[in-house]
């Protein structure tokens, strides 16, 4: 009898120990059965970051390549046919980029539509119509410095300064540390005449020599021959819009070319030209962290 319990005992203890391990086994197909389908849902996100990656790298091209994998996989998403409009007017497609951001309107990323039709329109030249969409875009995202910065320069290029300043306050004040947007700003403030407050923002951004000799060149011209930049707005301002346009700009003392060194003694030689705006259009972040930069 002492035997046959013993037997019964080990036997107890074998099926005992085979449960455990068929238990221990169906919880670790569980656990991988639950790991592949969050893996498989962190799909999309992980092609979303890599989409973004690309832009932010100006990768633009690699970037639809990512964007048609995406929605041969996924379909498509609103998120990810802002960033396809924006991946098309990089790679200069502007008709495809203006179909795309024009499907934008009517959806959570119409913000991103009117912004990218504003900057088609101003890489048309069409600097009051960019105005137009700029302002539209920043009414979606009023804290968006990016937009604030590209609305108050489309607006200095199609002659309205005093409309330029509170975009262009904003924006540098929301962002300190972008050079464009305070690039911008020392701009605008060199056409009003305060060269002194100009100067001042400058020297806070720390900005190089080449640069503020770019910032009082784009001044120069723009003052000299303000009709160019009128001109490229691509529709005519009304009569008092002139008017007041006209005024602002002979109220405040000229930027002269004797203001930059290197462009007097290149224009004495006969070699002078005007270099590409280091300003225009950017992509940046934004901060909040500030000391104020319009009194």
């Amino acid at each position: 009898m002492l035997l046959a319990g013993c037997s019964t005992n080990k036997t107890d203890t074998a099926w005992k120990l085979i449960r455990q391990q068929q238990e221990q086994q169906a919880m670790m197909r569980q656990q991988e059965a639950e790991d592949l389908r969050k893996n498989e849902a962190s799909r999309p996100e992980v092609m979303l970051a890599m989409i973004r990656e690309a832009q932010q790298q100006q990768r633009y091209f690699a970037s639809l390549a990512y964007i048609d994998a995406y929605a041969a996989n996924y379909g498509d998403s609103t998120e990810l046919n802002a960033l396809r409009a924006h991946a098309l007017r990089m790679t200069g497609q502007p008709q495809a980029s203006e179909q795309a951001y024009r499907a934008l309107l009517k959806t959570s990323e119409a913000a991103s539509g009117w912004h990218g039709l504003g900057l088609l329109a101003a890489e048309q030249g069409d600097y009051a119509k960019a105005s137009e969409y700029l302002a539209k875009a920043s009414a979606l995202q009023p804290t968006n410095a990016q937009i604030l910065n590209d609305l108050g320069y489309a607006r200095i290029q199609s002659g309205n300064l005093a409309g330029a300043r509170l975009p262009l306050g904003k924006a540098a004040e929301l962002d300190p540390d972008n050079d464009k947007v305070l690039s911008n700003l020392a701009l605008l403030l060199l056409l009003q005449g305060n060269t002194p407050q100009a100067n001042a923002v400058m020297d806070k951004a720390q900005l190089s020599q080449g640069t503020r000799d770019q910032i009082y060149l784009l001044a120069s011209e723009w003052r000299t021959n303000p009709a160019t930049h009128l001109s490229s707005a691509g529709a005519r301002q009304p009569a008092s819009a002139q008017a007041t346009s006209s005024s602002s700009r002979t109220s405040s003392p000229v930027v002269t070319s004797g203001d930059v060194p290197a462009y007097a003694a290149a224009q004495a030689s006969g070699s002078a030209s005007y270099p590409a705006s280091p300003i225009g259009f950017h992509q940046s972040p934004l901060m909040d962290n500030h000391t104020p930069l319009v009194q």
